[in-house]
């Protein structure tokens, strides 16, 4: 099965999880209106952060960032796909990496550091150990 739903997911509310051998070794995606999906590679000890780091994308799309609401023709899903998920995910695509617009580390990539910054003061002091150094949310 190329995915599968994970029970109880934790510290996660009003979003699903799913495991998905789709994905490339140790990703994850947030799919607003979807849910998170992680790869079936990433060990259940790795889990934590990156969900509270996916939801934090997912707190993007239902708030935006410092009241930044992300919208595409009064659309809040469409904002955030064309104006958060695209962006990111040509940060991470071979060929597009290299424009200047889509240049750099993803973990220091704009848009991940917006997810960081929303994940850490939503979790607070439930968020996971070591968060900070591996989802760093200042640049």
């Amino acid at each position: 099965m190329f995915l599968q739903r994970i029970p109880n997911p934790p510290l996660v509310h009003g979003i699903r999880i799913f495991r998905s051998s789709w994905l490339a070794k140790g990703a994850a995606i947030c799919l607003p209106g979807l849910g998170v999906f992680l790869s079936k590679t990433i060990p259940l000890f790795a889990e934590k952060p990156i969900i509270q780091h996916e939801y934090g994308h997912y707190l993007d799309y239902l708030r935006g960032c410092e009241g930044d609401h992300k919208r595409f023709l009064g659309s809040r899903i469409l904002g955030f796909y064309l104006k958060i998920g695209l962006p990111s995910l040509f940060n991470l695509t071979p060929g597009l990496r290299h424009l200047p617009w889509f240049r750099g580390d993803h973990r220091l990539f704009w848009t991940e550091i917006r997810a960081n910054r929303l994940a850490s003061a939503h979790f607070g002091k439930e968020l996971a150990e070591g968060f900070e150094k591996r989802f760093p949310s200042k640049v």
